[in-house]
C-alpha cells in the first residue's frame, strides 16, 4: 500500500500503491467484508468502506481505497487486505 492514516473516530484509511481496479465496481461508501491477513498469520474480520480521494501531487486522478473499521490504529507492512463478501471476487489488496 501507499499508505495507511488512523482517522479517529471513522477507523483506518489504506490507499494501494496503484490504481485499484478491483474497486471500481463498487460504488463509493460502499460497505464490504474484508479480512486484514497480517505477515505472521493472524487474520482480522473488518468491515470496510470504498473511498476515494485525490492527492496534490496527482490532482487530475482519484484514487480509491478502504476505509477500514479493523480496530487498530495501524497494520504492519505486508499485512494483505482480503475481499470476503461473496458477492464479490476473492480479491486482495496488499500493504507494504
Amino acid at each position: 500500500m501507499a499508505a495507511a492514516w488512523p482517522l479517529p473516530g471513522l477507523g483506518l484509511l489504506v490507499l494501494p500503491q496503484g490504481p485499484a481496479p478491483t474497486l471500481a465496481p463498487y460504488a463509493l461508501h460502499t460497505a464490504l467484508a474484508v479480512e486484514a491477513r497480517l505477515p505472521d498469520g493472524a487474520r482480522h474480520a473488518a468491515v470496510a468502506t470504498v473511498e476515494e480521494m485525490t492527492r496534490p501531487d496527482t490532482p487530475g486522478a482519484s484514487t480509491r481505497g478502504l476505509l477500514l473499521d479493523v480496530g487498530a490504529a495501524t497494520l504492519p507492512a505486508g499485512t494483505e487486505i482480503w475481499l470476503t463478501d461473496a458477492a464479490g471476487p476473492d480479491v486482495a489488496l496488499s500493504l507494504g
